[in-house]
């Protein structure tokens, strides 16, 4: 690749794409003109952004300075108030007629491209967070919204899952003029940040490469690549003529030998778009000249930098995170996050990072984000934990800090994680609706899967999780868990306080079914001292006649009937023992007094809501109950 169409695209597509996204945000109800060129005191200048919620002189603009480059290669910017501008543009060059109708037309049609696409992100985010109806299908959803849904009630930021779509929405626009744009990298480790050592090193990395420049160099993109080889983490970045071989410590520092000879660009000139000279050069007072030294009329603030080869001698580099600042693809996410008046959140650690989807044939899956991981198991359940790359030279491996089950993921010479033996319980969420500061409010989808090798994957398994919208038989609703951390005032027996010495253990008998895990894995099993329609009526819930009380319990927790707290205590007032299954479906409750007690289960088995209700005699020691479906009742 020419090193100088490296270096214009490095420049070009990350403000470009600034600029498709921010223009359209800004460019209405506006008094000053947005994105058109002005020249004042031989400085090119042009307002970027204004504050559209206050239009008084006392407001703030974005003013962009392209004559002043950062760095980094970005535009230098100045906050200046409506006041100051409005008395400043009036004695500067003024844009053309040409220029203000390019402009215009520009942001219209930028701004049609993104009232549709932040409309269809926004219905998508109402559509995948709305209550799920208990006891009522739901209703299909699109693949988008499924996996909305699931970023929102996994706990990161809505703002930040908002932003994902408009990313991928805004990358699909990009393909016409940069096909391959839209291309998602593998699965794997990849790097964020920015580093800067002494000899004016500097290396920003970011989506699909990294911008490196030192010695007065200007930023050159590069592809690069890391090796886990011994446990050890090294950096290869491909420059010329020879790769920088670096090596990544634990302290996040970044060091390789030198001198080091690299091979790349510095800033020779302006182009003006509007004048469409492709070698015009710009002297210190901002006048621009043709090839031939002639003077070329006219503003060319929409041109850009071009830019010559030149080789420089650069010493051994000691790279720091440290002070370094924000780099170019920060900038860009943090931007996306806030587009919708969200926070940005935890902002991205420097260093080795993880993006794609890892995924097991047992439904568990692991989801990377810049600031975190998804856990899941199934297609919904779902929950967010940061992490961190370990590769000291020891061992290299993923730490991903879940408090009450930390998993460790070790990197396999096929590209694949280990995260070892056992299941994991996913703590996931479903939305139940908002509270009075529009936060959405959850209740409790706890899933649990095998752990297995988790191979890259390019989509999240379509099964392994159980519908979440199936509400616990006698449970309380939303599935929250029947277990309650106490003994319910000394009724309930626990492992720690047993009420008796019988106890019962359930075995699971159905046939297994190909591709989902267990049907019965993590669900709760109650043990009641009456039978469930018994239980409702000994609560005070009248069952409508010819109505199954379980499906008279679904109903009314699904509509919020205001049965449905009497259900849920009345549930809770009889249960004399409950546990929850392990990953096998197995489960043994903690001991009862020897009698005879209604055992409560319920799961999706083939796709069908399955309910045991069934008596059973219980002797001193130990009891054993196969589950099969001959004994089940289907839910609906």
């Amino acid at each position: 690749m020419n090193p100088s169409h490296s270096v214009r695209r490095s420049f070009r597509l990350i403000p470009a794409l600034a600029v498709l996204i921010a223009a359209p945000v800004f460019a209405t109800a506006q008094d000053i003109p947005v994105g058109v060129p002005y020249v004042c005191s031989g400085e090119h200048i042009y307002i970027e952004s204004c504050n559209i919620r206050d239009l008084s002189d006392n407001a703030t603009c974005m003013v962009a300075h392209p004559d002043k480059l950062t760095p980094s290669g970005m535009n230098t910017y100045t906050s200046v108030t409506r006041g100051v501008l409005k008395k400043l543009l009036p004695t500067c060059t003024q844009p053309t007629a040409q220029q203000l109708a390019r402009a215009q037309a520009f942001q219209k049609k930028q701004q049609d491209i993104y009232n549709v696409n932040a409309q269809k992100a926004e219905d998508q985010l109402k559509a995948a967070t709305q209550p799920v109806t208990y006891g009522q299908p739901e209703k299909p959803v699109s693949a988008e919204d499924r996996a909305l849904r699931r970023c929102v009630t996994s706990g990161r930021l809505p703002a930040s899952c908002t932003g994902n779509q408009l990313l991928g929405a805004f990358s699909q626009m990009l393909t016409s003029v940069l096909p391959g744009a839209d291309k998602h990298p593998e699965p794997g480790p990849t790097m964020a940040g920015v580093f800067e050592g002494a000899g004016g090193w500097r290396i920003d990395f970011i989506d699909g490469g990294v911008l490196v420049n030192c010695t007065g160099l200007s930023p050159n993109q590069e592809s690069y690549k890391l090796d886990f080889k011994t446990g050890r983490a090294t950096l290869v970045i491909e420059t010329t003529p020879r790769p920088l071989v670096l090596a990544l410590h634990a302290d996040g520092s970044i060091t390789g030998p030198g001198p080091v000879t690299l091979n790349g660009v510095i800033a020779s000139g302006y182009v003006s778009d509007a004048a469409g000279s492709r070698a015009t050069q710009k002297d210190q007072y901002g006048n621009l000249y043709d090839a031939m030294g002639n003077k070329v009329t006219g503003n060319a603030n929409s041109g850009h930098t071009v830019f010559r080869p030149k080789t420089a001698t650069c010493p051994a580099l000691n790279l720091s995170s440290k002070g370094a600042g924000v780099g170019a693809q920060t900038m860009q996410t943090d931007l996306l996050k806030t587009m919708f008046g969200g926070d940005k959140g935890p902002p991205t650690p420097p260093g080795i990072r993880m993006t794609g989807i890892f995924a097991a044939s047992t439904g568990f899956s692991v989801q990377f984000f810049p600031e975190s991981v998804i856990l899941g198991c199934g297609p919904d359940a779902a929950r967010a934990y940061p992490y961190t790359v370990v590769a000291d030279g020891a061992a290299s491996f993923i730490k991903i800090d879940a408090p009450d089950h930390p998993l460790r993921l070790a990197f396999r010479p096929d590209g694949s994680l280990d995260p070892g033996p056992g299941s994991y319980q996913v703590h996931g969420r479903i939305t139940t609706g908002q509270n009075e500061n529009d936060d959405f409010t959850f209740a409790p989808n706890e899933q649990t899967c095998a752990l297995a090798a988790l191979a890259p994957n390019q989509q999240i398994p379509s099964s392994g999780g159980m519908a979440s919208s199936m509400m616990a038989a006698g449970s309380s609703p939303a599935g929250s868990s029947p277990a309650a951390p106490n003994n319910n005032g000394g009724i309930l027996s626990t492992p720690a306080a047993p009420l008796g010495n019988a106890t019962l253990s359930v075995v699971p008998g159905l046939p297994p079914l190909a591709g989902p895990p267990n049907p019965f894995a993590g669900r709760p099993y109650i043990l009641l001292r009456h039978s469930y329609g018994s239980a409702l009526a000994i609560g005070g819930v009248t069952v409508p006649a010819g109505t199954s009380p379980f499906k008279y319990a679904g109903t009314a927790c699904g509509t919020h009937n205001a049965d449905c707290p009497k259900i849920s205590a009345a549930i809770k007032a009889d249960a004399i023992s409950a546990v929850r299954a392990d990953a096998n479906g197995r489960g043994t409750f903690p001991g009862v007094p020897p009698g005879t007690y209604f055992l409560m289960i319920s799961a999706i088995y083939n796709r069908q809501p399955l309910v045991w209700a069934q008596a059973v005699q219980l002797s001193d020691g130990a009891n054993s109950i196969t589950l099969n479906q001959q004994d089940a009742t289907p839910l609906n």
